[in-house]
């Protein structure tokens, strides 16, 4: 075989094994990813303050897709009570109430 062919040749198996290298390093990097999502979701959950029967009825709502989640704009502040939460007919709703800063401080002042 021709030299070029030979050095084609060793270019594409290092290449190759630089792609499952790399492949196995997004598989790792999608595993993290998954693992702190589920550290943020359940922080979320735990700052609820739900007593242990509150938060497995609106665990089962989520599972069930029966809580309904109101959202506003990106740049608001968030804020979910546990009065935000509403048995209606079986299903549980929770809605989000969202405040800007300056609503905030307004209410702090009076």
């Amino acid at each position: 075989m021709s030299k070029k062919l030979n050095r084609v040749l060793d270019e594409i198996q290092k290449t190759e094994e630089k792609i499952a290298v790399w492949q196995e390093h997004l598989r790792e990097l999608n595993t993290l990813r998954e693992q702190l999502e589920n550290q943020e979701i359940i922080k979320s959950i735990r700052s609820m303050k739900l007593d242990s029967r509150r938060m497995l009825e609106f665990l089962e709502g989520i599972q069930s897709g029966t809580v309904s989640i109101r959202c506003a704009e990106e740049e608001d502040h968030n804020t979910v009570t546990e009065n935000d939460m509403k048995d209606t007919s079986g299903q549980i709703q929770m809605q989000e109430e969202r405040a800007s800063e300056s609503e905030d401080r307004s209410n702090e002042e009076t």
